[in-house]
């Protein structure tokens, strides 16, 4: 069984080297943000805001330049208004730009709020940006990644561009095809 697990990683390792598609998963969680309204900046421990993520990439020649297609399912573990835990499906288009032999990243996407439960009503539209890195292993890489995100409007209860922020972190596995 062994002999068989190695084989396969081994034919495996230049199949990753040479990867087109990519596949990840992982969860993510908001370490502070700020609503701009009265209650101020909250941290992770006020109601425990966290996420699943699945990101579906292709990358470019080179591996350098990947166009991204996240889905996210949030909710708030803790003390959620009106007892309501979930908070919505966000979809979110993006690119990784990732210099070669080097595991840090960049990032940027705009996540588009596809739905959310009634009465939890958000903004349609933000703005993501951040950094992560990889750290790279036979079959998959890990990731850890900082993002900052800042609404930018649309829908019924938008706030203003840029007036409320959200620092998340977020973790999981990357494979590449």
């Amino acid at each position: 069984m062994k002999k068989i697990l190695l084989a396969l990683a081994l034919l495996a390792a230049p199949l990753a080297a040479r990867a087109d598609t990519g596949l990840r998963l992982g969860g993510e969680a908001d370490l502070a943000y700020n609503n701009n309204d009265t209650t101020g900046t909250h941290a992770i421990t006020d109601n425990w805001p966290v996420a699943l993520d699945l990101m579906l990439s292709y990358w470019t020649p080179g591996s350098v330049l990947s166009l991204d297609l996240e889905v996210s399912e949030q909710w708030v573990a803790k003390d959620a208004a009106g007892g309501r835990n979930r908070r919505g499906t966000v979809l979110r288009p993006g690119i990784r730009l990732s210099p070669p032999a080097f595991p840090l990243y960049l990032r940027g996407a705009i996540p588009i709020n596809i739905e959310q439960p009634t009465g939890n009503e958000r903004e349609r539209f933000d703005l993501r940006v951040g950094a992560g890195f990889n750290i790279p292993l036979v079959l998959f890489k890990i990731y850890l990644e900082g993002d900052l995100d800042f609404p930018l409007g649309g829908g019924s209860n938008a706030p203003g561009a840029f007036s409320a922020w959200a620092f998340r972190l977020g973790a999981g596995v990357d494979f590449h095809f």
